[in-house]
């Protein structure tokens, strides 16, 4: 079974949305507030009728309700005609059962439905309390019923539901409240249904003998011994009901501590792999809140090869802030929320490989960035940052400008990923002594993609940032001078100062970036870059790097 796509009317913060997925792997991701947990949610309602972990019936409230839909009926004259309705569609493939055409779309697919609409039955009762001339403020749902529904318009019954789902968020388990029914999901997923019936009746029968030891015994006898409460046999025994009594009288223990006393790390970690293994084989589809919560990198690493090894064909769900997570699960797989709703599914094969092999990269950023600007190293970083702060005296990141450090990935892996999604890139690169074979060159692989843009020196002297700042500060001695001594240490600047005209100091601070042993390219241009962030100094910088900012 897959869910191939889920329809959300009225829900949260979507007023009528269509949201398509993968069939293995679908991992959302965007900026706070943008919707992927509402994404979760509107499964968990859809396919286990549950909200949070709870029966979705008492649950439901008029926070559910899409507010523009909420403001609509407010100021309406709110008869019943104008009550707003909440719709969640999940079409499926793998379930004929619930194939039929009742649905929004009108399609001739499986699928299954909740739905929250006004109860008709109550049309007259709700007449009677306008009359009232009440100061309604939000969806009155006292009057609204609750469906769960296949598109054939047949009632879904828990027990007999064509399908299984798992919903894991740690942070719904608490000492007491919910651990039944923690404990009845593991006992559920982690066990084949034949050990569980054998841990049962196990169960029972050492609760039997419990009652009948001597000391329960003892207790009893001496329990209401003069018949003051009951006329009856008074007694105290461990229940030993068939139903429920397993729940309620075990949990779980990781090294003799109770599950809900270990950290809050291992909690997720266990959770997640108990449902991905999955014993009992009969779970189809994985739902979780970001794996990466409590984990330091080393368990991640751990928990995400896990999910990869394990996972067989387990359609999956998650929502993630770690680029790691979704670099090694495949990039392609994201769902992503941010300024609509899009899937990276065409990905360059190659791109995905790379992250796989290479996953330590920040993809995400690119991703939830609107304006990004990719340069070589962190020299290139820091000169940036700091033109644009004394241009408008804050830094680049204010203003939703995402400046990354590319390093030895190379820029083609981010700038594919920016060609999928539509994020406006900058780079700026090195042109390496030949400006056009480096850049001319490149710029007509990217010319379809007005997204995409490269910046460079265009003089081959200028072969990185550093002599083509050097050169732009080279317009006389002094500006050079002033230059030199915020980027060089004194005793540099004194073998610096020994040069007499102006092409040869020039010449000297360009060999100085170059000349460290091991490093053609210059060891050196990040604690200049940093003397040069830190300082007052008024310094030239050369025209393009201005254009470098030009998102227009």
């Amino acid at each position: 079974m897959h869910v191939k796509s889920i329809k959300l009317i009225n829900f949260k913060k979507f007023r009528d949305e269509l949201f398509e997925f993968n069939d293995d792997i679908n991992i959302f991701v965007g900026d706070n507030n943008a919707g992927k947990s509402t994404i979760l949610e509107a499964l968990e309602i859809v396919l286990n009728f549950n909200h949070r972990g709870r029966p979705f019936s008492s649950e439901f409230s008029p926070d559910l309700f899409n507010q523009d839909a909420v403001n609509l009926f407010l100021a309406s004259d709110k008869t019943a005609k104008h009550l707003p309705s909440l719709i969640i569609e999940a079409y499926i493939d793998g379930v004929p059962e619930y194939r039929g055409s009742n649905n929004s779309l009108q399609a001739d697919a499986q699928g299954v439905v909740v739905q929250a609409c006004f109860d008709a039955s109550l049309e007259a009762v709700y007449e009677k309390y306008l009359l009232t001339k009440p100061n309604i403020t939000s969806v009155p749902i006292e009057f609204y019923k609750l469906d769960w529904l296949d598109f054939a318009w047949n009632s879904i019954k828990p027990m007999a539901k064509k399908f299984k789902a798992l919903y894991i968020d740690p942070t719904r388990i608490h000492p007491t409240m919910g651990k039944n029914q923690y404990i009845s999901s593991i006992l559920n997923t982690a066990l084949a249904k034949e050990d569980l019936v054998k841990l049962t009746a196990n169960y029972r029968e050492n609760l039997q003998v419990f009652n009948n030891s001597g000391e329960v015994k003892s207790v009893n006898s001496n329990l209401d011994v003069d018949h003051l409460i009951t006329d009856g046999t008074l007694t105290i025994a461990a229940s030993t009901l068939p139903v429920g009594s397993i729940q309620t009288g075990l949990q779980l223990e990781v090294n003799d501590v109770p599950f809900h006393g270990i950290g809050k790390g291992e909690q997720r970690n266990i959770q997640i792999k108990l449902a991905i293994q999955n014993k009992s084989h009969d779970i189809d589809l994985v739902m979780m809140e970001e794996p990466e919560n409590h984990l330091s990198h080393a368990n991640l690493n751990k928990l995400v090869h896990y999910v990869e090894s394990q996972r067989d064909n387990k359609q999956l769900f998650l929502t993630t802030h770690s680029s790691y997570v979704l670099n090694k699960l495949s990039i392609d797989k994201i769902c992503l929320l941010h300024s609509g709703y899009k899937r990276l599914h065409k990905l360059d094969r190659e791109v995905v490989r790379t992250l796989r092999r290479l996953p330590g990269y920040d993809t995400l950023r690119v991703a939830l960035s609107s304006k990004v600007i990719l340069v070589e190293g962190p020299s290139d970083e820091l000169v940036l940052k700091k033109i644009y702060q004394r241009k408008y005296n804050r830094l680049p990141e204010q203003d939703g400008i995402d400046i990354i450090v590319v390093r030895g990935v190379g820029f083609k892996t981010f700038i594919e990923v920016g060609k999928e999604i539509g994020t406006k890139i900058h780079v700026l690169r090195d042109n390496d002594g030949d400006y056009h074979g480096n850049v001319v060159q490149e710029r007509m692989e990217y010319m379809a993609f007005p997204n995409i843009k490269l910046f460079s020196p265009v003089n081959n002297e200028e072969f990185s940032l550093e002599p083509a700042m050097i050169y732009a500060n080279a317009i006389d001695i002094k500006t050079l001078n002033l230059f030199a001594k915020e980027v060089l240490s004194n005793q540099t600047y004194k073998m610096y100062d020994a040069n007499i005209s102006l092409e040869e100091r020039r010449e000297y601070l360009i060999q100085w970036f170059k000349s460290v042993t091991g490093n053609g390219k210059g060891a050196r241009k990040v604690d200049s870059a940093i003397k040069l962030f830190d300082s007052g100094l008024d310094f030239m910088y050369p025209a393009f790097l201005d254009e470098v900012f030009d998102f227009a």
